[in-house]
């Protein structure tokens, strides 16, 4: 279920971003650059205050978005007033409300803020609302290699965190993910691709690990 405290976030002005994320054009290209845009439906679950819509309007691609936050979904409507019906407020855990197929849904950053069962409750809406041989980008899912995994207070299982200090702290739920989870959670795709991503910061003569997972998987 989406977290109140990601609305609260958003009310406040913070995590407004403006750009598209380097990592999805790069797939999005990568994937799709040649392939005939002629009714080509992409969804984004988790749009935040919209930073991706961009990329696609101005690719004539015809973009969707689901976002839990309502603050979020104004300064989306606000920003692309003739568009508002792309844009929808809703728990995706639940329901992914638009009744299109789509060739792509992607995810940066959204579903990884869930409990376990949540985020296996909306994978299995993102199967029924892919077209076939669709595809999924989950961008950003935080990794155990992560060093905050060792922190945090366990909350719905006992990889699903929440946290009182540091930067993850005000979020709401964060589930870290290794390997053999994420092969189990998308075991009717296709894993294309399952990147592990893994910084090194160098702070006040501490090291942190900073490890999240890009999943490319395709529907069969």
């Amino acid at each position: 279920m989406f977290s109140k405290d990601w609305d609260k976030i958003y009310k406040k002005n913070k995590q407004v971003n403006n750009w598209p994320w380097s990592e999805l054009v790069s797939y999005y290209n990568r994937y799709f650059k040649k392939k005939n845009k002629k009714n080509f439906n992409v969804l984004e679950i988790g749009s935040g205050t919209g930073p991706n819509a961009t990329f696609f309007f101005k690719n004539n691609i015809n973009y969707r978005a689901i976002e839990g936050s309502y603050n979020a979904i104004k300064l989306q409507q606000k920003k692309y007033p003739k568009l508002k019906k792309n844009f929808i407020c809703g728990d995706f855990t639940k329901s992914l409300k638009f009744k299109d197929k789509f060739n792509l849904i992607f995810d940066r950053g959204s579903i990884t803020h869930n409990g376990l069962i949540a985020v296996q409750d909306t994978i299995k809406l993102v199967e029924k609302s892919l077209k076939k041989d669709g595809y999924f980008f989950g961008l950003d899912w935080f990794s155990k290699s992560h060093s905050d995994y060792k922190k945090g207070v366990v909350t719905s299982d006992k990889h699903t965190k929440k946290f009182n200090s540091g930067y993850l702290s005000g979020v709401g739920n964060v589930h870290f993910f290794d390997k053999n989870e994420i092969k189990k959670i998308f075991k009717s795709f296709q894993i294309k691709e399952l990147v592990e991503k893994k910084y090194l910061l160098h702070k006040k003569n501490k090291k942190t690990i900073i490890s999240f997972w890009i999943i490319i998987a395709k529907k069969k």
